[in-house]
């Protein structure tokens, strides 16, 4: 099943193109890389996929009701909150189906025996969700995912505005990982954690069930994570179904093969020169050594 779908993207800031008619299409569990030298755009696509960016022509398409979890270091915490009250907010829709549920409750006692039937309904339906979505373990979650990256170590107690930046990312990442959306988004996540952490980051996607997409310059951490590879360069997004080795060694085979062809073409030029060269001043090759000169230019 498609969850996002990107035809024909082609952007540029100023003089300097970045995109020239790209494509993509985002599969459900999908574990991807998506690698490339600085400066080849990763981050732009990034911003144009969460609409923070406008592209300069193609389409972007996501599936409806699909929620995307972005780690954008931009992002507003409530100064007052607590770490504890910052990360419990990854579970606000389903406090919300608690309130609903209890709503539901209090209008028991006045409804019609139809009415009462219908509510108990929807209160099984809400209970399902909040069951399967561990509702009621959820102050364990939000600590074993704390110890997980570090904040238990900070204490979860802490006023989110006495955190330095470093530590406010952590309480981002902390919650975008809680509210386990349908893809995640992820710009260099192991900045500001120790080797603790990032192991635990590690295994956490690496059992990630919905698909995410990961930029990381931490090519260790980024290998042993995921399953796909989309590679920037030359304006072009390339798909690779391989681990990160095996793509090294796929486009090296394929740069030695544009090497190779563009010393062949040099070659026939500078044979064909010579050639002209050669023959152009005799007659009976006079024709021959125009025609080829013709071949190039």
């Amino acid at each position: 099943m498609s969850i996002l779908n990107v035809e024909h993207l082609s952007h540029g800031f100023g003089d300097r193109a970045i995109f020239d008619d790209v494509s993509f299409r985002l599969l459900k569990g999908e574990h991807i890389g998506l690698i490339g030298a600085n400066g080849e755009g990763k981050s732009t696509f990034m911003n144009i996929i969460t609409g923070k960016l406008e592209p300069d022509a193609g389409k972007v398409e996501w599936s409806k009701r699909v929620r995307v979890g972005y780690l954008d270091q931009h992002s507003v915490l409530e100064p007052t909150d607590t770490i504890r009250d910052a990360l419990k907010k990854a579970f606000s829709y389903l406090f919300d189906l608690e309130q609903e549920m209890n709503e539901y409750y209090m209008k028991m006692g006045d409804a019609s025996e139809d009415e009462v039937t219908a509510m108990l309904e929807e209160v099984g339906t809400i209970q399902d969700i909040l069951e399967h979505n561990d509702f009621y373990i959820i102050d364990s979650k939000v600590e074993e995912a704390a110890r997980g990256l570090g904040l238990a170590d900070i204490g979860l107690d802490r006023k989110v505005d006495e955190l330095s930046g470093g530590q406010r990312t952590k309480v981002l990442l902390t919650k975008l990982l809680l509210e386990k959306p349908d893809i995640l988004l992820l710009d260099e996540p192991t900045n500001y954690l120790d080797a603790e952490h990032i192991a635990w980051l590690k295994r956490y996607l690496t059992e990630y069930e919905n698909a995410f997409i990961l930029i990381s310059h931490d090519i260790p951490f980024l290998t042993e994570v995921i399953n796909l590879i989309y590679n920037m360069e030359n304006l072009k997004l390339d798909r690779y179904s391989c681990s990160y080795d095996e793509f090294l060694k796929i486009r090296e085979a394929r740069k030695q093969q544009i090497e190779a062809a563009y010393k062949r073409q040099q070659q026939e030029i500078a044979d064909l020169k010579d050639f002209v060269a050669r023959n152009k001043a005799r007659i009976s090759t006079r024709n021959m050594a125009m025609s080829r000169q013709k071949k190039i230019g």
